[in-house]
Formats: C-alpha cells, structure tokens, sequence
C-alpha cells in the first residue's frame, strides 16, 4: 500500500476537460487527494516472513477488527514484550478461511472466543463457519524486535538521583511527497470541510479529487507527516503520588513530551496511546467553516491546497495505525489501542505472559487440518486452501 504520490499524481491525474479546436485555453486536470488509501508505508499492518495461502471469505461475511496491543517495557522503556489481542467480530453466514500475517512467536484463544486460532510460520489461521456472528478473539504474541519498528511511540526512562524523567515521542512520520499547481480556493475550502467533518466524526476518509489548471508540480523534497497520537497515562514511583498526563503527539503539536518525578525505586510507566483524529490543523481560521473563512478574507490557494494534503495525508497515517494485525476483510473497520506497561523485574519475556486469561493455547488439531489442506463447502463449490 505504499505511494499515496505515486498513485495520486502518476495514475490519479484525469483529464477533465481539453483544449477544443486548437484552442490555448489550458486544461482541467482532475487529480486524486490523498485517502483512504494506500499507506505510505508497507506497515503496519505487520507483515510475516512466509506468504500467505489461498484465503476464503463467504460473499454476505463481513469482519471488523478490535485490537489492544499489549507493549511490555523494561525499566527505561525499551520494548520487551509485544502481545496483540485481536477480537474479530464475523458478521453474515457462510465460509471462511482467512489467514494474518505477522511475526508470530505464539497464538492462543482469548477469552470470548468462539473458535481456536491455527499457528503456522508467522501466520495465524482461522477457518469455520459462522452462522450469523461469531467472535474470533486471539492473544497473538509477536517476535519484540520484528514488531518494535511499527509501534507508534519510543519511550526513555532515565534516573538522576532522585529525579526520574519519562520522554514519549510520536515514532510514526515519514516522508512524502506533496504536489502543487494551480487550484481553485473555493473548491479547496469545500475539501477542507468534507476533509474535518469526517476527520471530527471518525470516519475514513473517502476518495475525493482537486481540479488542477495546467501543470501538476511535484517538489523533489519530501515532508515529514505522522499519524497524530493521544497518550495518556502516568509515572509511577514507590511511595510517591503518580504524575499524570495527556497528550496529544503530533496535528501540528510537539511530536515528544517529557514528564518528571521524584523519588527512589523503580520507576513504572502505563500508557495509553490511540491514533487521533486531526483537529488542529483542520479548525478554519476565524470562521466556523473554511467556505465561510474563504468568503471573509482572502487565503491563498498554495496555503489550502498544502494544509488538504497535509491533513490527508496525516488521517492516512492515522488510519494505517489502526491496525497493527491485519484485518482479513479488506473493507472491514479496525481499531486499535496501544497499552505501554513497565513489566515485573521477574517477568519473562516469553510467551507464558500474554496479557489476562488468555485460556488454553494453538489448536493442534486446526494447525494439522489446514496444513494438509481443508476443504469447506462454499455455495454448493469446494474451497481447497493450497500452497501450504
């Protein structure tokens, strides 16, 4: 899903209207916004060593993803431990195998599933059918440094004497490409709105164009955008009221904070981090929306047309981290939480420590019908899993 650029102005640039009978006139070129695909960057969602089988989804199953990634840190932040409890939520009759892709170490059942998760080399397995609905709910616990990169935020804890510092920072930027030209305000101001109301109402975006006149500049520096984050939680030490905080990483604020404490013993931190909306850079200035803002004042056309990419692209970024585990349907939604925790000084970090009751481990059983390849009837076919 890499190239938001590369599919926006190299296939997304549509010719809207051409010059008539020699005409000079220049032309109207339609050219496709940023959103609600594809991602800049190939993950997350985590991708596997192995490729992935032949997968099956029923045409009337639909499956939304839930996923509350537990992230386990030493006593100065550094990831020990990733642990992903993925709820998949199967709506509709008929069908299914589906297969995800991650660096898996171990998958068990978690609590409310209704049916055992398969294991295969870094691929979780699911296959069945649902009647209706049916809940697919797995702790998957995840190789800490395949998985590390992609989280959204770096801690560091550091001690000085009595003084203990937590610094978190906004791990998600990368670089892309913006373009420009020659717009219309107008119909810029009209995007910024459609842009904020789904933005404010947390919905993807959808697709959406911007009328270029002549020319379609794409500057050779990249920008730096990052899903906007909001991190709440508190440091904790022995004996010592916790600090608390919240804030929000990135939509035009500091991408780190730090916060300290004072006292002896270990230091422990717990957050809670989720991909934000943007709101910040999308508020109209001096007016309740941008069509108004517009009308009262004039704002150049480069200055909107930058802040709709940015945004975009921002919300883009955002929405790529709504799902570290793939979500089998590729039109299904998914929401994720990112829960930092200090672990225990005795705490392994092996896959005994998934997170809560996590009750029993991998389905043999499916791990071996899989494997050799099932077999499932699919309105009145056959659906054979092959290239296991």
């Amino acid at each position: 899903m890499r190239g938001i650029l590369g599919s926006a102005v190299g296939l997304g640039v549509v010719a809207l209207a051409t010059a008539a009978g020699g005409s000079a006139q220049p032309s109207g070129q339609q050219v496709v916004l940023p959103g609600p695909v594809p991602y800049p960057t190939d993950s997350p969602p985590l991708l596997g060593k192995t490729a992935l089988p032949n997968a099956y989804l029923g045409p009337l199953l639909h499956i939304a993803s839930g996923q509350r990634v537990f992230v386990g840190v030493d006593s100065e932040g550094r990831v020990a431990r990733v642990v992903d409890r993925q709820r998949l939520l199967v709506r509709g009759k008929g069908d299914y195998q589906v297969a995800i892709s991650a660096p898996v170490e171990d998958v068990r059942a978690a609590a409310g599933s209704e049916s055992e998760p398969g294991l295969r080399a870094d691929q979780v397995l699911w296959a069945g059918f649902s009647p209706g609905r049916k809940v697919l709910a797995a702790d998957v616990i995840l190789r800490p440094r395949a998985a590390e990169p992609y989280l959204p935020v770096r801690l560091k804890v550091r001690r000085d004497g009595d003084r203990v510092t937590l610094t978190a920072t906004n791990a998600t930027p990368t670089g892309e490409m913006l373009y420009a030209g020659t717009t219309s305000p107008p119909e810029l101001a009209r995007l910024l709105d459609e842009t904020r109301r789904a933005s404010l109402a947390g919905r993807r975006l959808a697709a959406a164009y911007a009328t270029f006149v002549g020319l379609v500049r794409v500057p050779k520096q990249k920008v730096p955008i990052e899903a906007p984050l909001r991190v709440e939680g508190e440091l904790r030490l022995p004996g010592q009221a916790p600090v608390s905080f919240s804030r929000t990483l990135g939509d035009g604020r500091p991408l780190s904070f730090r916060v300290a404490a004072r006292g002896g013993g270990t230091p422990k931190v717990h957050l809670l981090v989720r991909p934000s909306p943007v709101v910040r850079l999308l508020r109209p200035p001096g007016a309740e929306t941008w069509v108004q803002a517009v009308r009262r004042r004039s704002l150049p056309a480069p200055f909107l047309l930058r802040r709709l990419i940015e945004t975009r692209m921002r919300l883009v970024r955002a929405d790529q981290y709504q799902s570290f585990l793939s979500d089998p349907d590729v039109d299904g939604r998914s929401r994720s939480v990112y829960e930092y925790d200090t672990l225990a000084a005795s705490a392994s970090p092996g896959v005994s420590a998934a997170p809560g009751d996590v009750g029993g481990g991998t389905s043999a059983l499916l791990v071996v019908a899989i494997t050799l390849g099932s077999v499932v009837l699919a309105g009145g076919g056959l659906v054979l899993w092959a290239h296991l």
